[in-house]
């Protein structure tokens, strides 16, 4: 489970500026019509539920129950992910040498490497992403609906019930792989419908913290919620690693669906948040209500992307998403096969770059964005103003990701890999400074649409980057010699495209939200 919430102040403010604690989780979308009290019942139930929303005196414990279970759940990522690449390793790996005993202890893990089975291994896991971006797209309206029907906390139990059961038919497939055949675990998404998976995760859990928490202490939340769920992803692959080496890679992939689990029961510790409005609409047509008024909305939600800037930032964040995947799951294989390690090891490499991430983001960035605005920064490092300070830095930003990820194609070596990394670091910070600068065209009504939107393209994006990966891995072993980095320079070449696109974006003279309060003072005055 992975939560990823806006670290840039600007884009934090903007993001929950018009959030109160009615604010449905898919904003105006899902809000139903006002005669519902009337149903027999129901208003004793919104009178419970009110009464179980926690008061803002215990806003601090419920948003540290909350850093803790998204700390558990990120954890699971790291035990999961490089564990299950080496389960479905040794499977490939003893299909290929005709080798399959299933109680037999791994083959060597050096004869592994080939590479036609690393390129079966790549594909694998690009379609299973693929198919879990498709089925989280289509599960995302509707579960959003329920979390402002049936609650937050439902909600994320399901959410965290159908991720563990689409981890547990996996570790079936890969128990039973005399019988099982691999491409199996591509059923796993299915169980995505129930729950919707990350996204609806992560849009409930801000949903709960901006329920509860007083507006003065949202930006402070967020960062803890950011921080909990970085420093699970951080911390995972370094103890999956010194366990793999150990136990093998079993006890980890265990260990990943444990700790999907407990967040499902715990989170019930978390009073409920949604407070339920008195509202009415006929029982049979309530949820075709709720989804057509849904998909009305979303079609009114074309306008957010009308000038031509926004549709910039729009395929920029479709692109995006390539920085994040080369250095997750994908980074594990790659690093196995480049340097001929273990994969047990490859998870101190993605902790190294956790390390960088949180570095650069929570200490390194947060100085360069405050210093760049004083008098007393250098002429080309000033700005007057932090619209242009965040077009800058995104543009930067994409260069930092330029260089990285082409040391990364480049490295022979595992130190030059980290310091590729490290680079790279600096580069992913380019999301919350453009999510800042498409603030600036849209009004304050139309910001939950623009979020949502670009949440939505950066998970579609998935449908293609994936296999994208595996099929540039799969030549560059073919080609040989400093080919096989071919991924991390196909990456590069995303760079480049979107600092090109970076460069058209024009700011406005005045963000839309000025010009509306520039418009109400007047009216006021007048």
């Amino acid at each position: 489970m992975v939560v990823q919430l806006p670290v840039n102040e600007q884009d934090r403010d903007n993001s929950i500026a018009e959030s109160t604690e009615q604010t449905p989780l898919l904003s105006d979308a899902t809000t139903t019509s006002s005669s519902h009290a009337n149903r027999p019942g129901l208003r004793e139930r919104s009178s419970s539920l009110v009464s179980a929303v926690p008061k803002l005196q215990s806003s601090r414990s419920v948003i540290i129950l909350l850093c803790i279970l998204i700390f558990v759940g990120s954890s699971a990522g790291g035990f999961q992910n490089i564990s299950m690449t080496r389960i479905f390793e040794d499977i490939l790996c003893r299909q290929y040498y005709d080798q399959i005993r299933s109680h037999d202890e791994p083959i060597d893990e050096r004869i592994c490497k080939v590479d036609s089975i690393q390129s079966k291994l790549a594909y694998l896991f690009a379609i299973l992403n693929s198919l879990n971006a498709a089925v989280s797209i289509l599960a995302a309206l509707p579960w959003g609906i329920a979390a402002d029907k049936i609650g937050r906390r439902q909600v994320i139990a399901m959410g965290l019930a159908g991720m563990s059961i689409s981890l547990l038919w996996i570790m079936v497939v890969g128990w039973f792989h005399e019988t099982l055949p691999p491409r199996l675990i591509w059923l796993s998404p299915v169980a995505y419908l129930l729950g919707g998976g990350n996204p609806v995760l992560a849009a409930a859990i801000s949903s709960i913290a901006v329920d509860v928490v007083p507006e003065s202490q949202r930006s402070a939340s967020f960062i803890r919620i950011h921080g909990a769920s970085m420093v699970g992803n951080l911390v995972s692959p370094a103890l999956a690693s010194f366990m793999m080496a150990s136990t093998g890679p079993w006890p980890p992939i265990f260990m990943a669906f444990l700790l999907t689990v407990l967040p499902a029961f715990a989170i019930f510790l978390v009073p409920e948040s949604l407070k339920q409005k008195h509202q009415h609409e006929p029982g049979s047509g309530a949820l075709r209500a709720h989804l057509a008024r849904g998909f009305r909305e979303l079609r009114k939600s074309a306008n957010v992307f009308g000038s031509p800037s926004m549709i910039l930032i729009l395929l920029i964040t479709m692109l995006q998403l390539s920085l994040v995947q080369c250095t997750y799951q994908f980074l594990s294989q790659f690093a196995s096969k480049r340097f001929d390690i273990p994969l047990a090891r490859t998870g101190y490499i993605q902790s190294a770059y956790g390390i960088a991430f949180i570095t650069v983001s929570f200490f390194i960035m947060p100085f360069v964005s405050s210093a760049t605005l004083k008098p007393g920064a250098p002429a080309f490092l000033r700005f007057d103003d932090d619209r242009s300070r965040d077009l800058f830095l995104a543009r930067s930003s994409y260069i930092a990701s330029l260089v990285g990820t082409f040391i990364l194609g480049l490295s022979g070596s595992v130190p030059g890999f980290v310091f590729g990394l490290a680079i790279l670091a600096f580069g992913v910070s380019s999301e919350g400074f453009l999510k800042s600068i498409a603030t600036l065209y849209v009004t304050a009504e139309q910001r939950s649409r623009l979020f949502t939107i670009l949440g939505l393209s950066a998970i579609a994006s998935d449908l293609w980057i994936s296999p994208a990966l595996a099929a540039l891995f799969s030549v560059g072993m073919r080609l040989g010699g400093i080919w096989i980095g071919l991924p991390y320079f196909g990456v590069s070449g995303l760079c480049v495209l979107m600092f090109s696109m970076a460069l058209f974006i024009k700011l406005p003279t005045s963000s839309i939200v000025d010009e509306e309060s520039d418009s109400e003072e007047r009216l006021n005055s007048g």
